[in-house]
């Protein structure tokens, strides 16, 4: 909680100085320095954003593949994908499963492996 206040304060500091500096650039400056400055600044603000959608995206693909390989190694030689029995358990397709009885959706090789999905 505390870090989170801070990080408001911050936020707030920021926008106090960032509106006060532009203020007294428009004071103290030729109109036309001042536009020039401030496009130069929208410029970098959409660099900026645009590198970081770049590594959004970038984060996002490694992240699925990495969780894909996590998931892969993970799994027993024939086992099915858990995102693929996760929709057969909500589109009822063990009705056992979707009638509330979730012991009677246990398969037969899950007593001989110890652990289930």
């Amino acid at each position: 909680m505390r870090r989170l206040f801070w990080v408001g304060v911050g936020v707030a500091v920021t926008v106090v100085v960032y509106r006060k500096g532009r203020q007294v650039v428009r004071q103290y400056l030729p109109s036309s320095i001042a536009e020039r400055a401030e496009r130069a600044a929208h410029d970098v603000g959409e660099r900026a954003g645009s590198v970081a959608q770049e590594f959004r995206a970038t984060f996002a693909e490694a992240r699925a593949r990495r969780e894909a390989e996590l998931a892969a190694a993970l799994l027993a030689e024939g086992q099915a994908d858990p995102s693929v029995t996760r929709a057969a358990r909500a589109t009822g397709a063990r009705g056992a499963w979707a009638a509330g009885d979730p012991a009677a959706d246990i398969d037969d090789d899950e007593a001989e492996l110890g652990y289930s999905f």
